[in-house]
């Protein structure tokens, strides 16, 4: 069941990272692209097929974290770079295991954090290795208040989907 668990969590993950329109509604195996909302909810969707006891957490993570350039980063000037992140949460015994899924394969060669190798038993790489604030779904809107201005925030994503693809391995 381990390298079932595996399996799936690395064939969500090589789905390349783009932020886009999200609707739970329409996640499913067809998916080719995605920002953590629909590679998470793809995720927990196969999980629970499996049986197995999944949850929704959300991650405040620092964009500045990253390796990205000033100039997508200083498109934040009103909203920071804090931004909100989901994952998944597996149960495993009494524990509850951390999958990130987020970063696909390629975003490795530009120095983002991604797990290449997984035993499905212990927590993944998670979005950055700066600090990071993880909550309940329930908790989280009370607890964090974060301000994103929509037209800056869409600026940045297009930016930011821009500057992803460019390490990209392109079809030949």
């Amino acid at each position: 069941m381990i390298n079932e668990i595996s399996e799936i969590f690395h064939k969500v993950q090589k789905i390349p990272y783009k932020v886009c329109r999200f609707d739970e509604a329409e996640i499913d195996e067809s998916l080719k692209c995605g920002d953590c909302r629909h590679k998470t909810y793809l995720l927990k969707k196969f999980l629970e097929e499996m049986g197995i006891e999944v949850r929704i957490t959300m991650v405040i993570f620092n964009w500045a974290d990253l390796p990205l350039p000033n100039s997508i980063l200083g498109i934040l000037k009103k909203s920071g770079t804090l931004f909100p992140h989901k994952i998944v949460e597996m149960k495993r015994g009494d524990n509850w295991i951390k999958l990130d899924c987020g970063w696909d394969p390629d975003l490795k060669n530009a120095g983002f954090p991604v797990t290449e190798e997984w035993d499905g038993k212990t927590d993944t790489k998670q979005i950055t290795r700066g600090k990071l604030e993880f909550y309940a779904i329930r908790d989280y809107e009370e607890k964090h208040k974060i301000n994103l201005v929509k037209g800056e925030a869409h600026e940045f994503a297009s930016s930011l989907n821009e500057f992803l693809d460019s390490f990209r391995k392109k079809d030949l």
